[in-house]
């Protein structure tokens, strides 16, 4: 594994450790299976990070997840702010966002979806 694989694996995976807390083994046992709506919104976000409205997509997030409180909305949320966390620092401050608004966005969705079973 390339070294920016494994440091990407490794934010990848401290999202999701934050995400799901003491339900959370290893990504390897995590089995994602998006419906079409879910692949929709994951695509969407994606979408809307690159073209660097952060913002807009945090809030699109946080719209369709408190809809549809699914095990799949952690997932997506968890997608959401890895890509945010592989972001070099002074992009995202091009795009008014911050690392601290990361682990806040990624402790409200806790709050949010706290009552989910994965």
């Amino acid at each position: 594994m390339a070294l920016v694989d494994r440091l990407q694996s490794e934010k990848r995976e401290k999202v999701f450790k934050e995400l799901l807390g003491r339900k959370y083994s290893s990504l390897s046992d995590l089995d994602f299976v998006y419906n079409p709506m879910e692949e929709i919104l994951l695509i969407t976000i994606k979408r809307l990070v690159m073209e660097g409205k952060i913002n807009h997509a945090e809030d699109t997030l946080f719209e369709n997840i408190s809809k549809i409180k699914s095990p799949n909305s952690v997932y997506i949320a968890g997608e959401f702010y890895t890509m945010l966390l592989e972001m070099p620092e002074d992009e995202l401050e091009k795009m008014n966002f911050t690392r601290e608004e990361i682990f806040s966005g990624i402790e409200d969705v806790k709050e949010i979806l706290g009552d989910i079973v994965i």
